[in-house]
């Protein structure tokens, strides 16, 4: 299909439009299989047509965390009842119900969107670029500029929360639509994905500080967030004190203890060192272990164990070394699979985060 813009479409909406596959460079798959393939193999001008099902403001989140920015419509055969359209148009989600528009219209504009996405360039990514800083910024004056950025782009920023020691940290991503204050002290967070995160830090995160990055043109700046209030959808947050350099750029999840993620590292001249996973995302894995020998930017041969004896096969770059309690290590390593095996490292991300929700969706006062 070249670099041609691809619509995904479920295999319900495809047959209730008669689209046959030979109209445009079209996707046609079940809705569980269509995310997964989309999630793996999607670009960033694709066009996903997905039936109306409750938690698909989750999977819009996924989606554009995934870099694919083309139109996503949802169509439905039922009236849509939603009171946030114009939150959604803003994000390029377009809702369609058969009642007011018949097959006709929405396979021509289907033709449209695919034809108009041809004509969209992607900007290359800068092969380097400097840093807007190398220490933590603590000037508001520094500061307060960066969120008004985030605000007028509307660019996506990821949250993490931990309610409990006991429970996993879940991590969400959501927009700034508004700054506050008579100097803009506050932002005003919205769009949730997922939406119940708001209803469960009522209940189970109350008075816990957010932690937050955003990444931009290779650019990662994290912060931490103290919160004002939480209602109606939206947490209110004070403008954070300071601003530094996450390393991290992936979607990071806690494995679940009853099935950990272990990792086996081969330094030359040396016993295989192996160890569980403390964290992990689609781009590498946080780990403690006693051997101190791994060195800072060094590349090891490694295999990576999932659940179900999945064994990935491929390098570690060591990014990070420090000291851990009781003479321990911390590090944290790029990971570098085959394409054909890093699917099950995304899918793995993808599930889990899933898990660590329903955990705490499930939590009983």
């Amino acid at each position: 299909m070249g670099n041609a813009a691809v619509v995904w479409i479920t295999r319900e909406n495809a047959g209730d439009l008669g689209i046959r596959g030979n109209e445009f460079p079209v996707r046609i798959l079940e809705i569980k299989t269509l995310l997964l393939e989309l999630l793996k193999e999607g670009s960033p001008k694709d066009i996903v047509v997905l039936p109306f099902f409750r938690n698909f403001a989750e999977v819009v989140g996924h989606i554009r965390g995934r870099g694919i920015m083309g139109p996503i419509i949802i169509y439905t055969a039922e009236k849509i009842m939603q009171m946030n359209l114009l939150d959604y148009a803003a994000q390029g989600v377009i809702f369609l119900d058969s009642s007011r528009f018949d097959r006709l219209m929405v396979l021509g504009f289907i033709t449209f969107l695919q034809k108009q996405q041809e004509l969209v360039t992607i900007p290359e990514t800068p092969k380097e670029k400097a840093r807007l800083m190398d220490k933590p910024s603590q000037d508001p004056e520094i500061i307060r500029p960066i969120f008004r950025r985030i605000l007028k782009h509307r660019a996506k920023i990821m949250l993490t929360c931990q309610f409990r020691e006991d429970l996993p940290t879940l991590t969400v991503t959501c927009d700034i639509i508004q700054m506050v204050g008579e100097i803009e002290t506050k932002l005003v967070l919205d769009n949730f994905s997922p939406e119940e995160f708001v209803g469960l830090y009522n209940q189970f995160g109350k008075g816990k500080r957010l932690s937050g990055f955003f990444t931009e043109d290779e650019e990662t700046m994290g912060f931490d967030l103290t919160v004002d209030s939480c209602r109606i959808g939206k947490i209110t947050v004070f403008l954070p004190e300071r601003i530094y350099f996450q390393k991290r750029k992936f979607f990071r999840v806690e494995p679940d203890p009853k099935e950990p993620v272990s990792i086996h590292i081969l330094p030359p001249g040396y016993q295989t060192v192996s160890a569980f996973v403390r964290d992990i995302s689609e781009g590498g894995v946080g780990l403690v272990s006693p051997y101190t020998g791994l060195e800072k930017n060094q590349v090891y041969p490694v295999a990576l164990i999932l659940p179900s004896n999945r064994t990935l096969l491929g390098t570690g770059e060591v990014m990070f070394k420090g000291d851990g309690k009781d003479r321990t290590c911390n590090y944290g390593i790029s990971l570098k699979f085959h394409p054909s095996d890093h699917h099950y490292l995304q899918h793995y991300v993808f599930k889990r985060q899933a898990g660590i929700l329903a955990t705490i969706r499930d939590l009983e006062l």
